[in-house]
């Protein structure tokens, strides 16, 4: 998708904001007065209901964070663009699903992430752009994005249907400005119905199905297995009554919700290290060594034993992690207790990149 201009990618959601709201406000003010002094308050209670239900999902697809994936940042994996393959394979309820790695936003996208030109963003669960909203419809705002298309083609076809029953009351007065606004208001209406109604189905289809506009359009999973799919009755369950992911956007207002309450309350007894099996060798793919408690014989060089109670890690690539403890520096003494580790506590090593290679 061509990226749009700052400037001009508010007209879209401007234009339907403005055709929403106006078609509304003119039927309420003008035919819905009418109505009311022949049917009473129940034309007004209900399409104010459907009216506010569809502002806010309308509002909520608008303005809710889709589900955007920070970048990584500078100092992150910096050397990972030149040396990381294209692709990575998972699998996923029995099927291998690939992993692209995305060069502007530096890491591999998770199964259903697509980067968005237009946003310039990785979305979970990337469903489309839609500049009607200036928004990407994604994993966290789909829900509000679907059932605002279904209560807007209700709400189309209530106040179509409320303008004619007007009209056709008032055939004998066909000049009055009610009469006039009603038929203003129809045609508009008509003119949008049918591509609403269309957008509507084709997303009931996409939902039962368990896929996405993006899935759907580029051929994913057709005439085969889909592994998100749940079935027709739990997609739909899904969709509208699942759970609502938080928004990784900002990940630092989630820092310290959840504090760690340990099972004990007295201290547990530091341990040193005292020899090589209590030491756990862990690549950089983050897969376990196929022996973890030895060292194998491209890294024994890294470290030197000088007693029995001294363990001295000299490689200055060499990132070292302390269960509940800060991380260390890259050139670190052993011999020494840390502060607040476990009795059984395993010291992992994670050797990078450019000692492998």
């Amino acid at each position: 998708m061509p990226s749009c201009e700052p400037k001009t990618r508010f007209i879209p959601a401007t234009c339907a904001w403005t055709l929403l709201l106006a078609c509304t406000t003119l039927f309420f003010v003008y035919p819905c007065v009418s109505l009311f002094s022949r049917w009473g308050i129940c034309v007004p209670v209900y399409q104010g209901v459907v009216t506010l239900f569809v502002v806010l999902n309308f509002s909520l697809a608008t303005f809710m964070d889709p589900g955007v994936i920070p970048k990584a940042s500078t100092d992150e994996d910096r050397d990972d663009d030149f040396r990381a393959p294209l692709y990575k394979n998972v699998e996923i309820n029995g099927i291998t699903v690939r992993m692209k790695w995305c060069v502007t936003c530096q890491f591999y996208r998770p199964p259903r992430c697509s980067h968005c030109s237009v946003c310039n963003h990785c979305i979970e669960t990337f469903d489309h752009h839609c500049p009607w909203v200036n928004n990407c419809i994604g994993r966290r705002n789909y829900r509000y994005f679907f059932m605002f298309l279904c209560s807007l083609s209700i709400h189309m076809i209530s106040i179509f249907a409320f303008c004619l029953v007007h009209v056709l009351d008032r055939t004998e007065h066909l000049t009055e400005v009610n009469t006039i606004v009603s038929m203003v208001v129809m045609g508009v209406i008509a003119l949008l119905l049918i591509p609403i109604l269309g957008l509507t189905g084709f997303h009931m289809v996409l939902v039962s199905r368990g896929r996405t506009t993006n899935e759907q359009v580029t051929g994913k999973f057709r005439g085969g297995y889909n592994p998100f799919s749940r079935g027709c009755c739990r997609n739909c369950c899904f969709i509208l009554c699942g759970p609502q992911y938080p928004s990784i956007k900002r990940p630092a207002k989630y820092v310290g919700r959840y504090k760690f309450k340990p099972a004990s309350s007295s201290p547990a007894p530091v341990s040193t290290i005292t020899s090589q099996s209590q030491v756990r060798v862990y690549m950089d793919n983050g897969v376990q060594a196929p022996n973890s408690t030895a060292y194998s014989q491209d890294t024994a060089g890294l470290i030197t034993q000088d007693n029995v109670s001294t363990v001295h890690v000299i490689w200055p690539d060499v990132h070292v992690f302390y269960p509940s403890a800060a991380p260390a520096t890259s050139q670190v003494s052993l011999a020494a207790p840390q502060p607040t580790c476990a009795s059984s506590f395993a010291l992992a090593v994670r050797l990078s990149r450019s000692f492998t290679q």
